[in-house]
């Protein structure tokens, strides 16, 4: 094209560029549309390919390196040799990286509860705390104390402090959703339900049902969503409460039972209508209020002992407040006292560490 005019060759050279992205186009719309097809007919299949195509890729970037080092001006055979048995290791993993990233992806689709445990920390599993060795002698607000201020305090001082500690920490996900999950229940509770928190004592098996609250005949399986305004919840989410729901209902023929979905953050249009449809009610944006009475004062029904629980004591969850009999939810360790309430014996349980 030499002998062309400058202007001439500019135009030709653009206009081969623009084929030459042209050409890429179509294909990578050809390869988009071969995926999409796939994974409509066989989403195992279409898995399948998609991680293929991440191995290629790798492979190619290898290739373009290894051509780099091959053709500079002191080429770099040996380097590049590397780096080609390096992309192939590295496309294997990928592959297989991919393959499993997708099908996760798929299962959590699948199974809504499966995502519940990317936010429980090994450690903060209810599994693991149902392990704790109940022999313990130490009292759980020891940890949130320092050795100088459990001997210096008195004992209501200490519990005190310990609460407000414990309010004021920096809690896992999985205490966020619990406490969620207490506050809603004791909602519950203050309107004469009695409940039961299914979730915290259940864990990982508790399949949406984190509240359920009973009263004369009428039973409200609750599940509870903590979540951070940016996230939104899905209808999958939605599908997964009407099944257990429903579960319920069969198991439970005399009652009147309806669900019910909490949550800090919103509904996805899609998730809400099929919240209507299905007749599941739904709270959007249901603020937590920290500052809710959280000591539960109970009257034990072996010789009418008054007790208090605090939030990290071992019998708090299974501890129920009934209405009529003289329990009820402390704002403070002072309130419970006066009122005539000690504090459990029973509060091997969580520390603050």
């Amino acid at each position: 094209m030499n002998f062309l005019p400058s202007e001439a060759r500019s135009l030709l050279e653009r206009f081969a560029g623009v084929k030459s992205d042209a050409e890429h186009l179509a294909k990578t719309i050809e390869g988009g549309q071969q995926l999409l097809e796939t994974m409509l007919e066989n989403r195992f299949a279409g898995i399948e390919l998609l991680a293929e195509a991440w191995a290629d890729y790798e492979l190619a970037r290898g290739e373009i390196e290894a051509w780099e080092l091959n053709t500079k001006k002191h080429p770099a055979h040996s380097s590049a040799e590397v780096v080609r048995i390096k992309s192939k290791e590295l496309a294997a993993m990928r592959k297989r990286a991919k393959y499993a990233e997708q099908l996760l992806k798929l299962y959590e689709w699948h199974v809504p509860w499966l995502t519940e445990l990317r936010d429980l920390e090994e450690e903060e599993s209810y599994a693991k705390l149902a392990m704790v060795d109940l022999s313990q002698a130490e009292d759980p607000v020891a940890g949130w104390l320092t050795k100088e201020e459990w001997a210096a305090l008195a004992p209501a001082e200490r519990n005190q402090r310990a609460l407000d500690r414990y309010w004021k920490a920096k809690k896992t996900k999985w205490q966020v959703g619990r406490d969620y999950e207490r506050y809603v229940g004791y909602l519950y509770e203050h309107d004469g339900y009695t409940v039961s928190y299914y979730g915290i004592e259940k864990g990982l098996e508790d399949l949406g049902r984190d509240v359920i609250a009973t009263k004369d005949g009428q039973i409200d399986v609750v599940q509870c969503k903590r979540w951070s305004a940016e996230r939104t919840i899905h209808e999958k989410h939605i599908f997964q409460l009407f099944g257990t729901v429903t579960a319920f209902r069969i198991d439970n023929p005399d009652a009147v039972v309806a669900g019910r979905f909490v949550t800090t953050t919103k509904l996805s249009d899609r998730a809400r209508a099929f919240a209507e449809r299905l007749e599941i009610r739904v709270d959007e944006e249901f603020a937590f209020d920290q500052s809710y009475p959280c000591i539960k004062c109970n009257v034990s029904t072996n010789g009418g002992e008054k007790i208090y629980h605090l939030p990290f004591d071992q019998m708090y969850d299974a501890t129920v407040i009934h209405n009529g009999r003289g329990e009820f939810y402390a704002r403070s360790v002072k309130e419970a006292e006066d009122a005539g309430f000690r504090r459990a014996f029973r509060w091997h349980g969580e520390t603050s560490g």
